[in-house]
């Protein structure tokens, strides 16, 4: 069966904590879901209010994130993509974007390489899980600004209703990968 990752930023932890109990009750579970904040707090929170603590992947998605990292990283050396795990939280100290807080499958698979100097290190590597390269910064950006960004691997028969929860819920854009599956807004 075909998969997809649509993504979801959302504004703040509530918009989030919404978004990913839709999830669930799609019947997707914590392997499925990746979540990504500036602040280790809201990804902590988020991850209690909806038992979506991730230790390891199993669905296999992600294990090419590494591949890109080299996308964005200009000049700059290379520093290594973990920092520390707090509450399995996984924290990567990025360039430009300074410490982002991460749980799911994308970030358990972040958190073994390492990060590209420069503020495209999250860049490639999300292009290096199949995100493309524009929409890789346009999730720094909202990293920046201090959303969260919550991707789920979807199957075929739930990207329709993954899509719409996440429009219910208030996410400020939402896209699916591979492109042109649907019409992204």
């Amino acid at each position: 069966m075909r998969t997809t990752i649509i993504g979801g930023v959302f504004r703040n932890q509530d918009e989030a904590v919404h978004g990913i109990k839709a999830l669930h009750d799609l019947g997707y579970e914590k392997d499925d879901i990746s979540i990504f904040a500036k602040d280790s707090d809201d990804v902590e929170s988020i991850q209690q209010e909806t038992n979506n603590n991730v230790t390891e992947t199993s669905s296999g998605r992600g294990k090419n994130a590494g591949k890109g990292f080299g996308i964005g990283a200009g000049t700059g050396g290379v520093l290594g993509g973990i920092t520390g795990l707090i509450a399995e939280v996984g924290l990567l100290a990025i360039p430009g974007i300074g410490v982002l807080a991460a749980a799911g499958p994308l970030a358990t698979t972040l958190s073994g390489i390492a990060i590209g100097a420069g503020s495209g290190g999250i860049v490639g590597a999300l292009t290096g899980a199949g995100i493309p390269e524009e929409h890789a910064k346009e999730y720094e950006d909202h990293l920046n600004q201090g959303h969260i960004v919550v991707l789920v691997e979807a199957d075929e028969e739930r990207e329709d209703r993954v899509y719409e929860k996440f429009t219910y819920n208030n996410a400020l854009n939402t896209h699916t990968y591979p492109e042109n599956v649907r019409g992204d807004r």
